[in-house]
């Protein structure tokens, strides 16, 4: 399995500087956050991202995907038309999307959500690329393997895939093996994180926070054998949404992680 990295928690860093981190760290590439405030973002990424990634290619890495901003759900957006028409033109192959809210009536929502998705699926066959759907969990339709499949159904998976997160599916899904079998046929990529819900005293509910991989609630032994079962080959995406004082510690936990998936997933 290759391993990108998501730059979400690599803001500070310049181009240069994320080529020196996803060679130093022995990554394959990286999960690009395409965002303002960001090196590369939806105003320059037509003249940014082509250069960014010859610079990556340069080095022997590839970026396997941009992460859109979290609120890019509509395929008229400018923004999605210039991400998009950048990944085209810079050879990058999946760009994720933001996500559909829930608000007040699901069985519209949803009916909507899809005359989107295949919006968005002649944005990505116009530019040669596919758009990726992420399961998060909270208050967004499609959250899970299972509520997602029927949000794909009948959309051509040669455009509109699915990045698949166990780290959300354990705070929102049935089992692994099951919301992996649900939508397999439509897994593009996987988001690798481990979550560790907690009670909070005097508050109501649960609090979440991204931990290391291996201590948090994800069954990565049932992750592993989910994928091997179904022969996943496709990326990774490590998120490392958890904290850290530096970007040494940053790179510890990294090299922590690289080392606990390869040895828990194929």
């Amino acid at each position: 399995m290759k391993y990108i990295y998501f730059t979400k928690t690599l803001r500070e860093l310049d181009q240069t500087q994320l080529v020196d981190f996803t060679t130093r760290n022995k990554l394959d590439g990286l999960d690009l956050a395409v965002r303002p405030g960001y090196p590369i973002d939806p105003e320059n990424a037509l003249n940014e991202l082509p250069n960014f990634a010859k610079r990556m290619a340069d080095a022997g890495k590839g970026i396997g995907l941009i992460s859109a901003p979290t609120d890019l759900n509509r395929a008229n957006d400018p923004k999605a038309i210039a991400i998009c028409e950048a990944a085209g033109k810079a050879g990058v192959p999946f760009v994720k999307m933001g996500y559909f809210p829930f608000q007040v009536d699901f069985h519209k929502e949803m009916k909507r959500a899809k005359e989107t998705l295949i919006s968005f699926a002649n944005l990505a066959q116009k530019n040669h690329i596919r758009i990726l759907y992420h399961t998060h969990s909270g208050s967004n339709l499609g959250c899970n393997g299972v509520g997602l499949s029927w949000l794909l159904e009948g959309i051509d998976p040669h455009f509109i895939g699915v990045l698949l997160d166990p780290g959300h599916l354990s705070l929102c899904g049935g089992p692994f093996p099951m919301e992996y079998d649900a939508i397999k046929t439509k897994v593009a990529l996987l988001a690798l994180k481990d979550m560790l819900p907690t009670k909070q005293p005097g508050k109501v509910g649960q609090s979440v926070k991204v931990v290391p991989a291996g201590l948090g609630i994800v069954d990565w032994n049932s992750v592993g054998g989910a994928l091997r079962k179904g022969q996943y080959a496709g990326m990774a995406s490590i998120h490392g949404e958890y904290e850290a004082k530096d970007l040494e510690e940053r790179e510890r936990l990294l090299a922590q992680e690289l080392d606990f998936f390869r040895a828990k997933l194929p």
